[in-house]
C-alpha cells in the first residue's frame, strides 16, 4: 500500500519543507503530452468539498426530520430512525475531518471511514460490556427480532469415516459432505485475505497451525469445533489454509511488481485501466518479518499471532453467547470491518516493529488493541455458566508442556543471541579511580 509522505503531526518538519514533498521541475508539455493529460475528474475526487458536503448533509436532514411525523411512528421506530441518522453524522465527520492515515487507494476517505466505523464498533462494545447476557442478547433481538433465539451448535465428528461403502451417492461420501460445505470456500478466502494483510508466508502458517491447535483444544466447549482428523489436518490446513495462503502470496508479489505502461496505450483505455487500479495500491510492500533477528522481534511475532487467533477466536465465543446464526449480517459485517481495520493496522504494528525511530503506536493499531480486548472481556464476562465441562487433562498438560518448551527454547535463544552481540568498546576519556 502506498504510505503518505505527511510526518504524524500533518505538518512539515522545522527547516523548511519535507523532501517527499520537493517537486522537480516541471517537465515539458510536448515530451509528455501523449502521458499526462488533464484530469477534471480526479480533481473533483481530491478536494475536501467539506462545505458543500455539510450543506448537503443539512437539507437531507431537515427533510428527514420535518417530513417524517414521529406520532404516527412507534416509540422503537423513533428510536431506530434517530440511532441510524446519528451513526450517519458521525461517519459523515469521519470522512470528511478525521486525520489521514497511512493509506492513499482507493481514497483516502475511505479509510477515514474505516477508522470512524471502528470507532463506532468500539463503543458499541464498550456498552455491551456493562450489561448482563440476557440484556445484550434482548438488544441484538432489538436491532434483529430474529436473534435473541438459542442457536443449535452444530458437530462434524459424528461420522468420520474415510470410506463409506454402503452409501448410494459416494463411498466418500463424508469426505465429500465436508469438501462441498459452503465453509470450505470461506476458509479458502479467509486465508487468502489474511495473507494479503500479513504478507509473509511463515507468519500465516504459523497462525494457520496455532489456529487448528486452537480449535482441537475448545471442542468441549463449542460443539462446532468437533471435526474429523482428516477435516482438521488435510482439508483445514493442507487444502483451505494452504490453498489460501499460496494464492494470497501470488496476490501479494503481482501486487509488489506490477508496472503500466500508460503511453503504450489509447486515450481510452488509459482512462479505464486508470479508474480500475485506483482500487488497488500504488505501492504494495511485502512484509519482512525477520521473526528470528532477535528476541525482542519473537515476541512481537508471538504477540501477533496469538492476537489474531483470539480475534478469530472471539467470532466464535459472540455467536455462541449471544444467540446469533453464522450467516447473519452482523457475522459477516464484523469479519468485514476487521478484515479493513487490519491493513492498516498491520502496517502501522509493522513499522513500529521494524522501525527503530517509530516511537508510538498508529491509531489503527491503537482502535484494533482496543476492540480486540473489549471482545475479549465480553466474552470473558459472557462466559459463565455457558462452558460447564473441564478442559480435558491432555489438553491442559499438553498446553503446558507446550508453554514450558517455548519458555526453555526462548531462554536459549535469547542467551545465545545475548553471547553473540559483539563486546562494548571502552571510552578512551574513562579513566581509572
Amino acid at each position: 500500500m502506498r504510505t503518505s509522505g505527511r510526518d504524524s503531526s500533518g505538518g512539515t518538519p522545522p527547516g523548511g519543507a519535507s523532501p517527499l514533498r520537493e517537486r522537480s521541475p516541471s517537465p515539458s508539455p510536448s515530451r509528455f503530452s501523449d502521458v499526462v493529460e488533464p484530469r477534471p475528474s480526479a480533481n473533483v475526487l481530491t478536494q475536501p468539498h467539506t462545505v458543500s458536503i455539510l450543506l448537503v448533509a443539512i437539507s437531507i436532514m431537515l427533510y428527514e426530520a420535518f417530513s417524517r411525523d414521529p406520532s404516527t411512528h412507534s416509540i422503537e421506530s423513533n428510536t431506530k430512525a434517530g440511532i441510524l441518522a446519528a451513526i450517519a453524522c458521525f461517519l459523515l465527520f469521519s470522512v470528511l475531518q478525521m486525520r489521514d492515515g497511512l493509506f492513499v487507494r482507493p481514497h483516502r476517505a475511505v479509510w477515514r471511514l474505516v477508522m470512524g466505523a471502528a470507532v463506532l464498533y468500539l463503543l458499541f462494545l464498550v456498552f455491551l460490556l456493562f450489561q448482563s447476557r440476557d440484556d445484550a442478547r434482548a438488544l441484538l433481538k432489538y436491532i434483529d427480532p430474529k436473534l435473541g433465539v438459542y442457536v443449535e451448535q452444530p458437530s462434524y465428528a459424528g461420522d468420520c469415516r474415510v470410506y463409506t461403502p454402503e452409501d448410494p451417492v459416494s463411498n466418500f461420501r463424508n469426505i465429500y459432505d465436508t469438501a462441498t460445505d459452503h465453509f470450505m470456500l470461506a476458509h479458502l478466502l479467509g486465508w487468502w485475505g489474511k495473507t494479503l494483510v500479513l504478507r509473509d508466508v511463515g507468519v500465516c502458517w504459523s497462525l494457520s497451525i496455532f489456529f487448528e491447535l486452537l480449535e482441537y483444544s475448545l471442542k468441549h466447549w463449542l460443539p462446532n469445533f468437533a471435526e474429523c482428523w482428516w477435516d482438521h489436518l488435510i482439508l483445514d490446513i493442507l487444502v483451505c489454509n494452504g490453498l489460501g495462503i499460496y494464492l494470497g502470496n501470488l496476490t501479494c508479489r503481482y501486487l509488489s511488481m506490477k508496472e503500466y505502461d500508460w503511453a503504450g496505450m489509447g486515450r481510452t483505455k488509459r482512462v479505464i485501466l486508470r479508474s480500475i487500479t485506483q482500487f488497488s495500491p500504488e505501492k504494495y510492500d511485502l512484509y519482512q518479518w525477520k521473526i528470528f533477528s532477535s528476541p525482542k522481534r519473537v515476541l512481537y511475532v508471538v504477540v501477533l499471532v496469538i492476537m489474531w487467533a483470539t480475534v478469530e477466536l472471539n467470532t466464535f465465543f459472540l455467536k455462541f453467547s449471544l444467540w446469533i446464526p453464522p450467516p447473519h449480517p452482523l457475522v459477516i459485517g464484523r469479519l468485514v470491518l476487521w478484515w479493513c481495520i487490519c491493513f492498516p493496522c498491520m502496517r502501522e504494528y509493522y513499522q513500529f516493529v521494524t522501525d527503530p525511530r517509530c516511537k508510538k503506536f498508529g491509531t489503527m493499531a491503537w482502535l484494533a488493541t482496543a476492540i480486540f480486548s473489549t471482545e475479549t472481556l465480553i466474552n470473558i464476562k459472557f462466559s459463565e455458566g455457558l462452558y460447564p465441562k473441564p478442559t480435558p487433562p491432555h489438553i491442559f498438560w499438553g498446553w503446558v508442556a507446550a508453554i514450558s518448551i517455548f519458555v526453555v527454547w526462548f531462554a536459549a535463544f535469547s542467551y545465545t543471541k545475548y553471547r553473540s552481540l559483539p563486546p562494548k568498546v571502552a571510552s578512551p576519556h574513562a579513566h581509572a579511580d
